[in-house]
Order: structure tokens, then sequence, then C-alpha cells
């Protein structure tokens, strides 16, 4: 644990709420909730190259998100960002593979990880 004095995430905005984590694919098994780093959310791998990750809060709205792909070796994989539907508190995450032009999957590896972070509005203040 670092020892620093760390500060407050200034906004200008009301209610700002950052939810940042990251998990291990598993190829084409479940992803190892043991696996998960932040708290806040969990993950399931919903079909081929597609993820589903539900958070713990309903929020007002989703400013914006973030994700990106780490890899033992290079690849032409990259993620996209899918739908957020606040009822069911669920964020899609896609893996798309540019040489095939399609989703796939993430073999397991110690080093494989998608890495996220997600800013949410959790206040109806208007600035």
């Amino acid at each position: 644990m670092a020892s620093r004095m760390f500060k407050q995430i200034q906004t200008l905005g009301h209610g700002i709420v950052v939810i940042a984590g990251s998990f291990a694919p598993n190829g084409t098994g479940a992803v190892a909730a043991t696996s998960n780093k932040g708290m806040g959310w969990t993950v399931a791998r919903t079909s081929t190259g597609l993820f589903t990750i539900t958070f713990a809060d309903e929020y007002v709205d989703m400013h914006s998100a973030t994700a990106t792909l780490q890899l033992a070796t290079g690849s032409d994989k990259y993620i996209q960002i899918g739908t957020y539907t606040a009822a069911s508190k669920t964020l899609e995450i896609r893996v798309w593979d540019e040489s095939d032009a399609a989703v796939v999957d993430v073999a397991a590896d110690a080093n494989n990880r998608v890495n996220f972070i997600v800013f949410f509005k959790n206040s109806g203040v208007t600035n």
C-alpha cells in the first residue's frame, strides 16, 4: 500500500463517480472472479468475445467509458465499448479482431487482461 497523501479527484460536475477495474479473459471459459481487480462491479463472459460488466449501483448517466486490451503478445485485437443500460446496471465490452472482422475470445494468459475506467453521473443536479 502506498504511503502518500492522496487527494480527492475534482470535477466541474456534481456527483461524478469513477469505477475502474480489470479482469482476465479465460478463452471460451467463464471469467474467474478471483482475477478481478477493482470494486463495485462483476463481469461475465456472455458469448464469444463479449463481456457484460454489472455495476453494484445504478447511476443517473454514464459520462464516458474507456477500455483497453492488455495482451502478452502483439495482436490485431482491440476493445469496443458497447451498450450501457442504466436500469440493469450493465455495460457491454466486446473484443474485436481487425484481421477477422469479428468478435473473438482472448486466450487465458497471466498477462492478458481487459482494463477499464467508467465515469458516471450520480446526481440529477445540472451544472
